[in-house]
Formats: structure tokens, C-alpha cells, sequence
């Protein structure tokens, strides 16, 4: 404490404004280191924005070439759902067509066989309009 008294003692303008000068170097040392170090800090964040908005624009671009790529797919799957459905129509008809044929095989098979249209239609489940000619072009 004899110190600061002996400090004051002798001239105490002058010690006052030497305190006063050290305390704002002071404040304006720590002040400019902490612009500084702050200053770094946002050079670096901006660095790692940079980088993550790059990153970002990759992404965008890989989502939009596998949209394009899903689509093209889409596309293809629709081609081929409407190949299997129309393959399933003919299949369906080459199926009832092929039913017809061996019914009518079958009734010109039993026309040359001599049996009567009533037989003829139990066996088949054709009509009597549709044997009729069969019989009369294949039967005994």
C-alpha cells in the first residue's frame, strides 16, 4: 500500500493519466487481440461454409441424376406393364380361342364318330346353331 501512496504522493495528475494511459493500452491490446482471434474465427467458419455449400451443390446434382435415372426407369417399367398386360390379353384369347378349338375338334371328332347333337353338345357345351354345321360337313 506505501506504494501507491508514495505513486500519488509526488505527482498525482501525472500518476492519475499514467494509469489512465495503461488502463486503455490495456483495454485496447486485449480489444485488438480479441478482433483478432475473432477475425480468425470467421475466416475459418467461412472456410467451412464454402466447403458445406459446395457439398450441398454436389448433392443437388447427385439427387437430379438419380431423379433423371428414376424416371428413365419409371418409364421402362411403365413399357413394360403395358408389354405384360397386352401379352396377358393374348394369352387370355389365344386361351379361349384354344378352348373353342378343342371343343370344335372334339365335335368334329364325335360328328365322324356318328354321335347326335345333343351328345355332341353335353360333351362340349357348344350350341345346337354352332354343331349343326359340324355335323352336317363331318358327320356320317
Amino acid at each position: 500500500m506505501n506504494f501507491l501512496g508514495n505513486l500519488f504522493q509526488k505527482d498525482p495528475s501525472s500518476t492519475l493519466s499514467t494509469v489512465v494511459i495503461i488502463f486503455f493500452v490495456f483495454i485496447f491490446i486485449t480489444v485488438s487481440a480479441a478482433f483478432y482471434y475473432d477475425l480468425k474465427k470467421n475466416k475459418l467458419n467461412e472456410k467451412k461454409i464454402s466447403i458445406l455449400e459446395r457439398a450441398i451443390k454436389d448433392l443437388i446434382e447427385e439427387f437430379r441424376s438419380f431423379e433423371l435415372l428414376f424416371s428413365e426407369q419409371k418409364k421402362i417399367l411403365q413399357d413394360y406393364k403395358y408389354t405384360l398386360e397386352r401379352l396377358e390379353q393374348e394369352t387370355s384369347r389365344l386361351a379361349d380361342t384354344s378352348k373353342e378349338d378343342s371343343n370344335i375338334t372334339n365335335a368334329i371328332k364325335m360328328a365322324s364318330e356318328g354321335k347326335t347333337i345333343q351328345e355332341i353338345s353335353e360333351m362340349t357345351g357348344m350350341s345346337r346353331e354352332e354343331i349343326e354345321p359340324i355335323i352336317k360337313f363331318h358327320g356320317k
